[in-house]
């Protein structure tokens, strides 16, 4: 019998030929690249569809958060991202500042206010969105996810069994059938997937409209009071000014050429059929320096929009990415939220396309990924609020979050796939330095002197993972791990180890069980809750009891 995971051809009688495949991805950006890696990684090769002919060509976002550089960790690429961030680093240089030449108001990545470093052992990384979209999709094929740039989805029907689509060769504008067990929307903004769905967006809709010009020229005498060689192909450097317009300049991976964007006011002018000369002046008047000579070398208009998708699930399709959020920029969590959609649904998938966990694990994808994008699109309202379109109706903006506490303090409780404790009220947010290791929490980052093992967090993201203490409580834990692992067929690697617990909230008799995306799912406060281990693991796994 061939492998079932294969995608292949058939042909039931004299039907049109049918590809079956067990994941369908529909979007080659962050999201759907970073889904169909991560499940190739877990042994499940997906078809990927993108209505462009390949990657990213467009200068986008850049910027690369430590929790995400730790699932790019994961996936194999980390150093990767890193070596193609400006300079080779993820120094960079942010700040909110009157005009160019100063005064700097407010220092956002200026001297480390942003550095994370007691949360994680990953730094920040600057690669542009194209060149990580690159990397993505050579390690993407590299683990056997089959990607099929132009080719589109032209529609889909799912079923109790699974997904039928139709998809569409833009270049020869032939057609073809897949049949795929589970369908991805990564399809961005626009998601023709979601829309087809019939599900509405929820949140503060069409916010405005912002001009960006990419241009080249001499600007080492204008900056030439910043730190860090921001204007010679240092590090990466961003300016949100206040004055005389709302407007952003920064430098891209290209030394010499830098980036403008008009914000958002309420004389906002039309651009349409804007001459190069036109531009320059823009740019001129936007940065105060009057006199720079430049060249242009292009520009656009993009629509900003804060809305979140009213669900992310509809029976055997799942939303991420753009599908399910857009966001303004300032914050940077849109391009990396998407990678950890990607990330955080891919384990799911796998192990429920492998057999190893029911169909109601999938169930928790919105409730887990829903309210913590709530929560960003509110962030990032907050943050355009005050860097780029200070016009905006500030009436109700969210108080700020510290972004430490955005992207390792937030939590999946209610309607996640873990055992939630009693008396665990649910909370969104917990401080990340000083967390509690409650069930539905991210893993604490523990640093560790054992041989071999940096810090509890090099231990996760392969499967399953079982914390235990090194004394004779941990050979109980090691022997029951053993034991579900065998009856559930699943991967359940048991390290134990000292100097933990007290993170992790356990005695050193206590156990913590972590899912694959580095959540706790479960824990015993000590050796006399070994018997619950393997019913915790079929609750969060959607498996009856035996």
């Amino acid at each position: 019998m061939s492998d079932p995971q294969e995608a292949r051809d058939v042909t039931p009688g004299e039907a049109e030929e049918v590809e079956e495949v067990p994941v369908l991805v529909v979007g080659g950006g962050l999201s759907g690249l970073t889904t169909a890696l991560f499940l190739g990684l877990y042994g499940v090769r997906p078809l990927l569809v993108e209505k462009h002919p390949g990657t990213s060509v467009v200068m986008k976002a850049r910027g690369q958060y430590p929790h995400v550089m730790e699932a790019l960790r994961i996936g194999g690429v980390a150093d990767a991202v890193t070596a193609a961030s400006p300079g080779g680093t993820g120094e960079f240089y942010m700040a909110l500042a009157k005009t160019l030449s100063g005064p700097v108001l407010r220092g956002i990545m200026t001297e480390g206010e942003m550095a994370m470093s007691h949360v994680s052992p990953e730094d920040w990384a600057m690669a542009s969105q194209e060149r990580t979209e690159e990397i993505l999709a050579a390690r993407a094929r590299e683990l056997g996810a089959r990607l099929r740039f132009g080719t589109e989805l032209v529609s889909f029907t799912q079923d109790a069994a699974g997904v039928t689509a139709v998809l569409r060769d833009r270049a020869g504008a032939t057609t073809r059938t897949v049949r795929a067990r589970y369908l991805v929307g990564a399809d961005g903004r626009h998601s023709p997937v979601r829309k087809a769905l019939g599900i509405g967006m929820h949140g503060r809709g069409h916010l405005g409209d912002v001009f960006r010009v990419f241009f080249d020229a001499d600007m080492s005498a204008a900056v030439s009071g910043l730190e860090g060689n921001v204007a010679g192909g240092g590090r990466f450097a961003l300016f949100h000014l206040l004055d005389p317009v709302p407007g952003v300049f920064y430098t891209t991976d290209v030394p010499g050429r830098y980036g403008y964007i008009r914000g958002m006011s309420n004389d906002q002018p039309d651009y349409t059929g804007w001459t190069t000369a036109q531009c320059e002046e823009l740019v001129r008047y936007g940065i105060g320096v009057p006199d720079l000579a430049m060249t242009v070398v292009g520009t656009g208009e993009t629509t900003i929009t804060c809305e979140v998708a009213d669900r992310f699930s509809d029976g055997r399709v799942h939303l991420i990415g753009d599908a399910a959020k857009v966001v303004p920029a300032p914050g940077g969590l849109g391009g990396n939220t998407a990678v950890m959609d990607g990330f955080y649904l891919a384990w799911k998938l796998a192990m429920v396309v492998k057999g190893q966990a029911g169909p109601g694990l999938l169930d928790s994808h919105d409730p887990e990924r829903r309210p913590v994008s709530e929560m960003i699109a509110e962030q990032q309202y907050t943050n355009t609020v005050e860097r780029l379109g200070p016009d905006l109706d500030a009436t109700g903006a969210a108080a700020p979050i510290h972004p430490v506490t955005q992207v390792f303090g937030y939590r999946y409780a209610a309607g996640g796939a873990v055992v939630r404790e009693v008396g665990d009220a649910g909370e969104l947010l917990e401080d990340p330095t000083a967390p509690t290791g409650r069930p539905g929490s991210r893993a604490p980052y523990v640093p560790l002197d054992a041989v071999g093992v940096p810090s509890t967090t090099s231990l996760f993201g392969r499967s399953f993972v079982l914390l235990a203490g090194t004394g004779a409580d941990g050979e109980v834990w090691a022997r029951a791990g053993a034991d579900a692992a065998a009856r559930l067929g699943i991967e359940l690697p048991v390290h134990r180890l000292g100097g933990w617990e007290k993170a992790y909230g356990v005695t050193p008799g206590g156990a913590s069980l972590v899912r694959p995306d580095r959540f706790v799912a479960w824990r015993a406060q000590g050796p006399e809750g070994v018997g619950g281990l393997e019913a915790a693991l079929r609750a969060v796994l959607d498996r009856p009891s035996a």
